[in-house]
């Protein structure tokens, strides 16, 4: 349970039933200027213990599950917050918006939606669907902790964030090949589509320095002057350089469900027997293994007799070098089995009769995708029609495509 401080004192701790956490408004200023752009409502515990940063606070309510009512504590603070030709930025979770709607929002509020690998591997239909309506709503879509999980970098190039907030780590130790990996893919986002970079955590010169060589542009930290004060004003007089409006570029939404429709859309679909897509499948898998860390891959097998024990130990060793492995078909179960997620398609799903392969990561992206002709008697002279696409934009909407069927197990397995 979360309490505000009455009077804002680490005082009260000891009278109030909870953890008391004080509101802060923290300045986003750009790196190379000092310009104020934003001010971002905060929550902190209190200031002599393991909670005093809002990143600390923000982890212990998501490892406790009450990540929401945090959320929710500070949309309620941010109602009271004024900023004098600066928007108010406000992140909360995707899984916090429920019961959120209803709260009147004033010009120049801008709410950001924060979402986490762990939100979207727990259930990919549902976070998808959700960033697509938080968007419809005009809210930005943010992906945090950037550099601390292969996982959260495999979400640029599926959720296509307008923010990209990278995490302390990246400005607190020594470039390494790591923290190279992620300025990669994160110049990879910036370029194709303008996404805005905030370092969190910049509370030295050199610190700050490190953040702009990653390709930052804002930054919130103590160096940058974290307002102290009551969290309603800000001095009329300070420079400011409003936080961007407008949304980045994003993938467009596709009319179908298809990934075969989708990949072939302007393409000349190519006939095969089985026996070409299998070792066309294999090479792509090889390529998807040696693509990094951070890389994405969803494979769909009809039906699951076809995810055969050689094919399964194919994935099994491309599961533990990438960020997520997911098969699909019908017989399959909601389980999780050395890395690989499995989930079951419906009988009379379109998706039965397609093969699909889609890799996608911050450097390489691609899909194989082939539709059943159900022609020829032996399984190796199976017939097949089928496309391959190395454009992103195709890849992105083959991937959304694929984990749009990818909802939790109702029974709470896998």
């Amino acid at each position: 349970m979360f309490v505000i401080a009455p009077d804002r004192s680490v005082d009260t701790a000891e009278r109030v039933d909870g953890l008391v956490v004080s509101p802060h408004t923290a300045a986003v200023r750009r790196l190379d200027n000092g310009a104020l752009a934003a001010l971002e409502v905060q929550l902190r515990g209190p200031s002599d213990g393991p909670l005093a940063t809002p990143e600390a606070l923000r982890t212990v309510a998501r490892a406790m599950n009450e990540k929401r009512e945090l959320d929710h504590l500070t949309w309620e603070v941010a109602g009271s917050v004024t900023a004098d030709g600066v928007p108010v930025l406000v992140s909360i979770d995707l899984d916090s918006l429920p019961g959120l709607e209803g709260f009147a929002t004033e010009s120049p509020r801008r709410d950001i939606v924060v979402i986490t690998a762990a939100i979207l591997i727990a259930d990919p239909s549902r976070a998808l669907r959700a960033v697509a309506d938080a968007r419809s709503r005009g809210r930005l879509i943010a992906v945090d902790e950037v550099g601390t999980h292969p996982e959260a970098i495999a979400l640029l190039s599926l959720v296509e964030p307008d923010v990209i907030q990278l995490a302390p780590v990246m400005i607190t130790r020594r470039p390494d090949s790591d923290i190279a990996r992620t300025a990669h893919a994160v110049a990879a986002r910036v370029e194709s589509s303008g996404a805005v970079v905030v370092a969190t955590g910049v509370d030295t010169e050199v610190q700050r320095r490190r953040a702009l060589s990653l390709g930052a542009t804002y930054g919130v930290g103590g160096l940058l002057e974290e307002v102290e004060s009551a969290p309603t004003s800000w001095p009329a007089s300070a420079t400011a350089e409003p936080f961007p409006p407008a949304p980045t570029w994003n993938t467009p939404e596709h009319a179908t469900r298809s990934p075969h429709a989708i990949a072939s859309s302007g393409r000349t679909a190519v006939r095969s027997f089985k026996r070409l897509l299998v070792t066309m499948s294999n090479t792509l898998e090889t390529h998807a293994a040696a693509a990094g860390p951070e890389t994405l891959v969803l494979g769909t097998f009809q039906r699951a007799e076809h995810f055969t024990d050689r094919t399964r130990a194919r994935w099994q060793n491309m599961a533990s070098r990438i960020a997520y492995a997911g098969v699909y078909g019908v017989g399959m179960g909601h389980t999780v089995d050395e890395g690989i997620h499995q989930a079951p398609l419906a009988a009379d799903d379109e998706l039965v009769e397609e093969w699909n392969v889609v890799v996608l990561g911050p450097h390489f992206s691609c899909v194989l995708s082939a539709v059943d002709l159900h022609r020829g008697e032996a399984d190796s002279e199976r017939e097949f029609d089928y496309v391959v696409s190395y454009d992103r934009s195709t890849v992105v909407q083959c991937a959304r495509a694929v984990l749009d069927r990818f909802t939790a197990d109702p029974n709470g397995a896998g």
